[in-house]
């Protein structure tokens, strides 16, 4: 299993990319898709809305970043909540025996373009141009998580 640990925020507006770490040894070799663990199984919906929850305030902070009333740091900790919601997912899904490996570029993606959106000069027009591209790497973690649910 992996995990991302955000690391905390270089300087105004710096992203640091989440580390992968490798697996978690003896604990979690006891899980396996086959044998889920009930703690993880129930914990799987509560981290999915924790992550939702993430992803609508890091999207609110890019808007109040667009019109000054919002830091390139504040923006840079809302992306670090994302990582901390998205480790949750990853540890509920992968302790349930339900594989996250496809998943695991995307905050790193969603880091890049919030890295050069926020390289721009604030305004509404600056988040327009990278919205787009904000957007998909969300939506491409929801169609993952929503895929991943079934399996449940």
């Amino acid at each position: 299993m992996h995990q991302y640990y955000p690391t905390s925020p270089a300087g105004l507006g710096a992203f640091t990319t989440p580390t992968r770490q490798g697996s978690y040894g003896s604990n979690y070799s006891a899980y396996s898709a086959s044998t889920p663990s009930p703690q993880y199984s129930s914990s799987v919906p509560n981290s999915v809305h924790t992550l939702i929850a993430a992803m609508k305030n890091l999207q609110s902070t890019l808007t109040l970043w667009s019109t000054s009333r919002a830091s390139p740091d504040a923006v840079s900790d809302a992306y670090m909540q994302f990582g901390v919601g998205f480790n949750a997912v990853v540890w509920a899904f992968e302790g349930s025996g339900v594989d996250t490996s496809d998943l695991h570029q995307i905050p790193a993606r969603l880091r890049a373009v919030l890295e050069t959106c926020l390289g721009e000069d604030p305004s509404p027009a600056a988040l327009e141009m990278y919205q787009p591209r904000i957007r998909q790497q969300l939506y491409e973690l929801l169609q993952g998580l929503k895929a991943k649910q079934g399996w449940q």
